[in-house]
């Protein structure tokens, strides 16, 4: 995938500054905002939960506050890494250097699969082989759950939407919006959707079942 398309798979300064960065971009709202998330998410006390793409695992060890079972993070930044293990280290989190699009060792053991803001920034042929490693690490009726964009027509929002797409994204998160991702993930075998929406609309957890 190339590196000028995609603005997920990031590394040197980027990934060490990432959190500030993220609460700076969100108006200082996304602690807020992910812990509403994890609400929804309904994580139960026996969970074990797969984060794909997980950066410096600020979601996922929120996440792993809410059961005692394992719970796996896979990422590509080396920088990223290193803060998630740190941040992890006293906690039942695991991380491990993966890319998200090939196979790995945890098929069929987990009962949550997240991905926060991941899937947009990969081409389509490759957010399939994503979505298909999700369906594959989960249970028989576990969840995939999948924050990120939600879908809306760009050429009809305000300036200032239009700017964030133009200036603050990658192109492959202007096609993503025009995904239908329920349809998309129903081709690999989920249903019984649930959805959860944020930032007036643009945001959505897509969570469906195996």
């Amino acid at each position: 995938m190339s590196k000028q398309l995609s603005k997920v798979e990031i590394d040197g300064w980027e990934a060490l500054a990432y959190d500030s960065i993220m609460k700076l971009i969100s108006g200082f709202s996304y602690d807020r905002f992910i812990g509403k998330v994890v609400d929804d998410l309904n994580i139960k006390p026996n969970d074990a939960v797969l984060d794909l793409g997980c950066g410096t695992a600020k979601n996922l060890c929120l996440i792993a506050k809410y059961t005692t079972a394992l719970c796996v993070g896979f990422d590509t930044s080396r920088n990223m890494i290193r803060q998630a293990k740190k941040r992890c280290k006293d906690r039942n989190v695991k991380i491990f250097y993966q890319d998200i699009r090939k196979p790995h060792p945890f098929y069929d053991m987990f009962d949550v699969v997240f991905i926060s803001f991941v899937l947009h920034g990969f081409i389509d042929r490759e957010r399939d082989l994503i979505i298909k490693n999700a369906y594959n690490s989960l249970k028989k009726g576990g969840r995939f759950c999948v924050l990120d964009y939600n879908e809306f027509d760009l050429k009809s929002q305000n300036p200032f939407v239009k700017a964030v797409f133009k200036y603050g994204e990658c192109p492959l998160a202007s096609e993503f919006i025009g995904l239908n991702l329920k349809d998309k993930l129903s081709l690999f075998g989920f249903d019984n959707f649930e959805e959860h929406y944020y930032y007036s609309g643009y945001v959505r957890l897509l969570i469906g079942e195996k």
